[in-house]
């Protein structure tokens, strides 16, 4: 099963990923699958990302205006892959395009937008600050990701961006077992995992590096328990061979 099937992804609407654990893997992994399937694939974050590079982006474009950003798309006729950012930092990564812009910019040019919507330092999990996710407004699909691996890890930096900010959020003391409960009441509270995600954009939750067979069936009872959270969808995946989705489950079944 593709990604594209696995996420119940409607023809060209803009997908916004959040979370940790495999968020920028999985948003390339789909790039590439759509623009085998002969796509033009514009790729962006909201925020910060490391700078994009072949072979996960064809070509890389720097826009300081929507308008000349839509003549440059124009003129893309073949399949590709399209980086785009609004200029690179001092430590080299791409900036993020205003949110506004992405709701604007639609089908008008590409066949898909993928939006890295917040940052989480390679760790496995985390809990946004108060300035993110920086989902756009009209997205219809967030994929919150998390990597299953922090499951019986102690709530630290190590296995958690902003494990403080965990702990509190929780009411418990830092360096405190992660735990399946634990991930409920944070996707549950409004300050947690799915924070700020529009309304109405559809909410997929994506379990990630489900490698070994323990993996498998830890990331499959969550998921039982996260479509009673109002997540439509859970789809678990290990990247380790070449076919990354492992299990799909709906809201339906």
């Amino acid at each position: 099963m593709t990604l594209k099937e696995a996420l119940g992804l409607s023809q060209g609407e803009m997908v916004a990923f959040v979370g940790a654990g495999g968020k920028t893997t999985t948003l390339y992994c789909l790039a590439h699958e759509l623009w085998e399937e002969g796509s033009k694939v514009l790729v962006t974050t909201t925020t910060k990302i490391f700078k994009p590079t072949k072979p996960h982006v064809h070509k890389l474009f720097l826009a300081d205006e929507l308008e000349a950003l839509l003549n440059e798309l124009a003129k893309i006729k073949e399949p590709l892959i399209v980086g785009v950012g609004h200029g690179l930092d001092d430590a080299g990564k791409l900036t993020g395009l205003p949110p506004e812009w992405l709701d604007r910019l639609g089908q008008k040019q590409m066949d898909w937008i993928l939006v890295e919507a917040d940052g989480a330092a390679g760790r496995p999990f985390k809990v946004p600050a108060e300035h993110e996710p920086v989902v756009p407004y009209g997205c219809p699909l967030t994929v919150w990701v998390m990597g299953v691996k922090v499951l019986g890890q102690a709530m630290t930096p190590q296995w958690v961006h902003r494990a403080e900010r965990a702990a509190e959020l929780l009411g418990v003391k830092p360096g405190t077992t992660v735990t399946e409960d634990l991930i409920l009441k944070l996707v549950k509270n409004p300050l947690g995992c799915l924070k700020d995600i529009p309304a109405k954009s559809r909410k997929v939750a994506l379990i990630n590096q489900a490698d070994s067979a323990d993996e498998l069936q830890t990331a499959n009872h969550l998921s039982h328990a996260l479509i009673q959270c109002g997540i439509e969808r859970v789809v678990i995946t290990s990247y380790l061979g070449s076919d990354p989705v492992k299990k799909v489950l709906t809201a339906d079944r």
